[in-house]
């Protein structure tokens, strides 16, 4: 849950990037300002995309046990990216069953 946070906070960083230098077109006297922080905003996006993917070859995978799918665990706790609901790994990581 953690990476599709960080994912979508790097899709808004283009998206605004976007609209930045959409109206840096219509105001002329910024629109060199507009276009290089727009770049800036892009590149720090690509840098996070680029950071996430390499993370994401090192995250254990692990069965959801309240949904069976197979989800990404980064740190010792995270949501599962289809149900959102709690995991939690030991210092092994081993899964954690919650007590029922």
């Amino acid at each position: 849950m953690k990476l599709i946070r960080l994912r979508n906070w790097a899709l808004g960083l283009i998206f605004a990037a976007f609209i930045l230098m959409y109206i840096g077109v219509f105001i002329h006297a910024i629109l060199p300002v507009m276009f290089v922080i727009g770049l800036i905003m892009i590149a720090v996006s690509s840098g996070i995309y680029f950071r996430l993917g390499t993370i994401s070859m090192q995250i254990p995978q692990v069965e959801c046990p309240h949904c069976g799918k197979t989800t990404k665990v980064l740190g010792r706790q995270d949501g599962c990216a289809y149900c959102r609901n709690p995991i939690a790994l030991d210092e092994n990581g081993e899964l954690i069953l919650p007590a029922e």
